[in-house]
């Protein structure tokens, strides 16, 4: 590719991308992107340490003018926490990270606060000696811990929304093929990432890279200068036919100046659950088994009985004010069942709010030419069946409550790969046939990754996926992500 990348920028296609892009920055971006995490993250964990600390104190106060004493005392132990934190590398996953997420780091941060606990416990008496801090109650330390450990994940969630839509974070993939077109939608799918463009040296590849959402901006050799030129927060990997000596020499001119990220080349056969191991200084990573034993099904169904139970005491109001709007807008049953093929190829009947006319089954017919998605699935976005009741149940996914009741009867589960209509069952063979493994689940990995937006082949690959290297903690990963994912509402219709 010999075209500089400002030439690049410069065509009529492109002309608007550095308008897009907004005001470039002078800072380094490794090293702003380091400033921003503290900036936004570590006084969000200040806040929720010292929420947690004064709650606790305040739930267990002190008689007299102690009390004040007691929960500045308490307070002074905050750097105990935050140096903790710091040593188990809470900030800095938190800047290589590409995808904001906090549950990642939810394990080590129930580490980090059993730790700074023990800490504060320990060394509360010889600092009481020492400078006459008063000494904190255990039972006071040990709230102050199971407070934080609800709180900081919180906060950390909403620091990265306010860094996200105050800065944005700008990625650079390199690769334009069919690879890069996935990873630049996956990008492009998450709040507050910008994807700033591609680089190839295959320029036969221009127009895949365009028609993903980002432009080709130059070469392999031009990545250093396109990194400063772009104010790169992040450089993504994604195959290049190219020499792949050629890449890493590329790739190392921006050690310690911008984070990178790699692709692998059998990412079909990876998931969270994969890790990396060494081979004699050879990095390699393992292709994780799936753990569906007798004991990880009794513990995924556990999970399931006592998380129904819960969500159903919790939101029996508003399924109530649901079917009660259901019943008053439109002629019909309050819920509608529909037969599904569960585990094991098993048919039993889904329940769900109806959000449709009665007699919507028998005008499918006449809407096959209007459907949206590809495959043996059927799906119009702006379907004339839906009532407008139910359009609005279906953007907050509030029409598959009632699918909870399934998940008690033991024909669903909380998580699993969605639950399909007979016909379109009939479509699913060979090894994506492994999704009738497990119970159909209420969400899954389909859902938080963009439900019907997808296309029927990917869907395919979520689901053979989440089977194939199940754990209970992707489960509660899942579960994790979904509100957001309701939330956002991306492809619910």
């Amino acid at each position: 590719m010999t075209a500089l990348p400002t030439q690049v920028l410069g065509s009529p296609d492109y002309a608007e991308w550095p308008q897009l892009l907004g005001p470039l920055s002078t800072t380094a971006p490794w090293s702003r992107r380091r400033a921003s995490v503290l900036r936004f993250v570590m006084p969000a964990d200040v806040a929720a340490l010292a929420a947690a600390l004064a709650c606790a104190q305040l739930a267990y106060p002190s008689s007299g003018p102690a009390r004040r004493d007691d929960l500045l005392a308490c307070l002074a132990y905050l750097p105990v926490y935050l140096m903790t934190m710091a040593g188990y590398g809470l900030y800095q996953r938190s800047q290589r990270r590409l995808a904001g997420s906090t549950f990642p780091d939810l394990p080590q941060l129930l580490h980090a606060l059993i730790v700074a606990t023990l800490v504060v416990v320990v060394a509360g008496r010889p600092l009481h000696e020492l400078v006459g801090l008063p000494r904190p109650a255990t039972r006071c330390v040990v709230l102050a811990g199971v407070l934080a450990f609800v709180a900081v994940p919180a906060a950390r969630m909403g620091a990265r929304r306010v860094a996200r839509s105050a800065r944005g974070s700008r990625v650079l993939v390199v690769g334009s093929g069919v690879v890069a077109g996935h990873v630049v939608g996956r990008i492009a799918a998450e709040p507050g990432m910008l994807v700033v463009g591609c680089v190839d040296d295959n320029e036969t590849h221009a127009e895949l890279s365009a028609d993903a959402g980002a432009p080709l901006l130059g070469g392999l050799a031009d990545v250093p200068a396109l990194v400063e030129l772009h104010d790169v927060d992040h450089v993504v990997v994604a195959f290049s036919p190219v020499n792949e000596a050629s890449v890493a020499e590329s790739l190392r001119a921006l050690s310690g100046r911008v984070q990178v990220s790699v692709v692998p080349r059998m990412f079909d056969l990876l998931t969270v659950r994969s890790r990396v191991d060494d081979l004699a200084g050879l990095p390699v990573v393992d292709v994780a088994p799936p753990a569906l034993g007798p004991a990880s099904r009794a513990a995924k169904r556990t999970l399931d009985l006592v998380g129904a139970v819960l969500l159903v005491v919790v939101l029996s109001p508003l399924m109530l004010g649901v079917a009660v709007a259901v019943r008053l807008t439109s002629p019909g049953p309050v819920l509608f069942r529909q037969a599904r093929t569960g585990r094991a190829g098993r048919s039993f009947r889904i329940c769900k709010f109806r959000t449709m006319r009665q007699e919507a089954e028998s005008e499918r017919a006449g809407l096959a030419e209007d459907n949206e998605v590809d495959g043996p699935l059927f799906k119009v976005r702006s379907d004339p069946r839906v009532t407008p009741v139910g359009s609005f149940l279906r953007r907050t996914s509030l029409d598959e409550l009632p699918q909870l009741f399934n998940v008690l009867a033991g024909d669903m589960s909380l998580v699993g790969p969605r639950p399909f209509i007979e016909l379109e069952s009939a479509g699913i063979d060979g090894w994506a046939a492994r999704r009738y493994d497990v119970r159909p689940g209420i969400t899954g990995l389909w859902q938080i990754s963009g439900r019907n937006d997808l296309p029927f082949s990917e869907l395919r690959r979520l689901d053979y996926s989440y089977v194939a290297s199940w754990s209970l903690w992707w489960d509660l990963r899942i579960l994790w992500h979904t509100p957001a994912s309701v939330l956002a509402r991306r492809g619910a219709y």
